[in-house]
């Protein structure tokens, strides 16, 4: 199928060219842009983002063993991780690396995370089941699992892992990687393996998308924001929006066409944010099905408004500040006393500003 776009792209320029015999021919044609169907290009590497990609997983992985009753976290543990202390979060992660999540953090919510590592040791200690105004573990309605939350039905290891897909991958992403000061590069000085700067550091933003290289023909090999991508294809389209974005950026700025790249940009920030709203309803949804159910419902708000949150770190977000704050308030801060009215009122807000009232209910 890649063969055959190619060809397509060729015949459609051979005609361009061509045209009638008795035409001039026009030399000054803009070079074509060929997007491949997959991230297929020369001299990629993101190794750099799939270490800090992992921190996160391992990171995680801590957090969920407090699940269990009698299991306390350390917040020593966790800052070591965030900061990757001696290369191997001081011996808690199982690889070495020189990367670390904190210096890559939105500067702002690093604190924030720093707190949230603090609610998840502070609810870990309690050995009294989680209820309103009690922080600890609640069981799954056929008792074969159970999760931890605050006081306020947060579950830290949800807050924490979907706040750092934000402050971490999709910002440096979006607003950092696709930006002019990492776009007005060097694009004729290839380094082996890395391309040039210009060609790489359009690759890391790739990696903090979370897939392999064979996306989106492979959508099973996928973690953090290419998984919700995939989550969320049926309705968006989003694999192929966001995948095809992704690639023709690459592809543009391999042959020099910057206004290609730019509009690429664009369409990427575009459809990541879909993505993340997207992902944010969809999570809404599943607690206004499950409005009884407190280890369930607090479980999709954890992770609803996380997603939301994240709705900040996007350069070109559609959102304002303003009305992520106020659906965050439809929706309370205490996930045990929200009510049905309002969590319908946050997915309808969030509908209205992304023209999604169509599918809000679907997603």
């Amino acid at each position: 199928m890649k063969t055959s776009r190619i060809l397509l792209v060729a015949s459609l320029a051979l005609v361009q060219l061509i045209g009638c015999k008795d035409d001039p021919v026009d030399t000054d044609l803009p070079t074509l842009v060929i997007i491949p169907e997959t991230y297929d290009f020369e001299n990629v590497s993101f190794q750099g983002q799939k270490e800090r990609l992992d921190q996160v997983e391992e990171l995680s992985a801590y957090i969920k063993t407090a699940n269990q009753t009698g299991v306390s976290l350390d917040n020593s543990v966790l800052n070591a991780m965030f900061q990757n202390t001696n290369n191997d979060g001081n011996g808690n992660f199982t690889f070495t690396s020189t990367k670390q999540l904190k210096d890559k953090c939105f500067e702002l919510d690093q604190t924030l995370i720093e707190s949230y590592f603090t609610m998840a040791v502070e609810a870990s200690e309690s050995d009294k089941p989680g209820s309103n105004g009690q922080a600890g573990r609640i069981l799954s309605e056929d008792g074969e699992a159970s999760r931890l939350f605050n006081e306020n039905g947060w579950e830290p290891e949800e807050i924490i892992e979907k706040t750092l897909m934000g402050a971490v991958m999709y910002y440096q992403a979006t607003s950092v990687y696709l930006s002019a000061d990492k776009m007005e590069v060097d694009n004729e000085n290839v380094e082996e393996g890395e391309g040039t700067a210009m060609q790489h550091h359009w690759d890391e933003a790739y990696g903090y998308f979370g897939a392999t290289v064979d996306f989106p023909e492979d959508s099973e090999n996928t973690r953090f924001w290419a998984k919700y991508c995939n989550g969320r294809d049926v309705l968006l389209n989003s694999n192929d929006k966001l995948g095809s974005a992704i690639r023709t950026g690459r592809a543009a700025i391999d042959v020099g066409r910057y206004d290609v790249r730019d509009e690429a940009i664009v369409e990427v920030r575009k459809h990541w944010e879909l993505v993340c709203v997207g992902t944010a309803i969809h999570y809404l949804n599943g607690a206004l099905e499950n409005i009884g159910d407190d280890y369930t419902r607090n479980h999709e708000l954890s992770e609803a408004y996380a997603f939301i949150h994240n709705l900040q770190y996007n350069a070109d977000k559609v959102i304002s500040t303003g009305e992520i704050e106020e659906v965050k308030s439809l929706i309370g801060t205490n996930f045990y006393e929200v009510t049905s009215d309002g969590l319908a009122n946050a997915r309808n807000l969030l509908a209205e500003i992304y023209e999604l009232e169509d599918i809000k209910t679907s997603l």
